[in-house]
């Protein structure tokens, strides 16, 4: 049994102030360390500590050791820390991957106690698909040294970055019908295809302004149809990539770090922002609307429950949230203050759908709305 501590509501207000602003300041990611949480977080420790200097700092050694390590709501990891990505095999549940700091990690078992290493190590994936036709086919896309590809299920890998003039991938999709056609959204060289399986690649950035692709999702009525959430809004093409637009009237001009598309109907886009909440559009993003209590978090990723549709479940810098009513309002679904959540992918082929997380602390899974998160792996430095 767990070593059980009692502690005033004041001082475990203090203990979660200093958890979660630790967290914030405990990014490593540069671009992160610029941004406005990483800057009000810095302030608000400073006058936290001008009042209670030696609780705070207590509270603060605490606050890296559990908060950062996810361990306060610990529930898996696939033993690397902070996670990134993760990919699922369309057809075998147990079969699962997760880019973390040391490399691409496999299970075959669901999780559990086996998530060992099975390449592209210190690479840092950020982005994992793979193949719905041949699922050996996995490609990588990296932090700075392009995209990766393995035919054989992560046994093996070999570098496919010919023509990838900007190497940071952020985000990838793979065509549902052909394993060749993969699109690599880049973090400032915009988006990039390959037709033949990764050996040659082209930029595909016809009428694309802004070339930081935070996000992209595909129309599963017709793959040629992508949004793509970049720093000034969303853009749309349907023609495969051959040119993008931005509608006048649609989400124009606010930082989009996540798109999902309701998988009943296609038509009703989300898009996560950062930080100005959810905004929903029921016509292919023409038009958008803000949610009526907007979430003040800054989103990271996006998931649709595909068994309830109008369950929207969004991480954040803050933990997980799922809102019930398409994305008017939120409720916390776990994961509070330190758990970054920087992807969430729901998995359709169990019943009920499993939802996993990724981000710091590694790995977790909960098929209760988030009211338990499961353990699906074990937790090593």
């Amino acid at each position: 049994m767990g070593l059980k501590v009692k502690i005033s509501a004041a001082i475990y207000g203090t203990f979660l102030k200093v958890g979660r602003t630790v967290s914030v300041l405990h990014l490593r990611n540069s671009e992160d360390r610029d941004g406005p949480p990483y800057q009000e977080s810095k302030e608000s420790f400073k006058l936290l500590l001008q009042k209670k200097p030696k609780i705070i700092l207590a509270l603060a050694f605490i606050g890296v050791s559990v908060f950062s390590s996810g361990s306060f709501a610990q529930m898996g990891s696939p033993g690397h820390g902070e996670t990134q990505a993760v990919a699922l095999h369309p057809t075998d549940p147990m079969i699962l991957y997760a880019g973390a700091a040391k490399g691409l990690c496999k299970t075959t078992i669901g999780g559990k106690d086996n998530w060992p290493t099975v390449g592209l190590d210190t690479y840092s994936p950020r982005a994992i698909v793979v193949g719905q036709r041949n699922p050996n086919i996995v490609y990588a896309g990296t932090h700075k040294v392009g995209v990766y590809r393995s035919s054989d299920g992560g046994d093996s890998w070999s570098e496919v970055n010919k023509g990838i003039s900007y190497p940071e991938i952020r985000s990838m999709l793979i065509h549902p019908k052909n394993d060749q056609v993969v699109y690599a959204g880049t973090d400032g060289g915009g988006v990039f295809k390959t037709t033949d399986g990764g050996e040659s690649w082209n930029e595909i950035n016809h009428g694309l302004v802004d070339k930081v692709i935070r996000s992209m999702a595909m129309d599963p009525r017709d793959p040629d149809v992508i949004y793509a959430g970049t720093w000034h809004g969303v853009y749309k093409t349907i023609d495969g990539g051959k040119s993008w637009s931005a509608d006048p009237e649609g989400l124009y001009d606010v930082d989009v770090r996540a798109i999902a598309l309701d998988p009943s109907n296609p038509d009703i886009v989300y898009a996560g922002t950062q930080p100005r909440g959810v905004y929903r559009s029921e016509d292919g993003g023409k038009t958008w609307t803000r949610g009526k209590s907007p979430l003040m978090e800054h989103i990271e990723s996006m998931a649709i429950d595909p068994a309830n549709p109008g369950h929207v479940y969004v991480g954040t810098r803050a933990g997980v949230f799922v809102s019930l009513d398409k994305g008017d309002s939120f409720e916390t679904a776990g994961l509070r203050w330190s758990n970054m959540a920087w992807t969430l992918v729901f998995d359709p082929k169990t019943n009920p759908p499993t939802l996993y997380y990724g981000g710091v602390g590694g790995v977790l899974k909960t098929t209760t709305r988030g009211v338990q998160w499961d353990v699906t792996g074990p937790i090593r430095p």
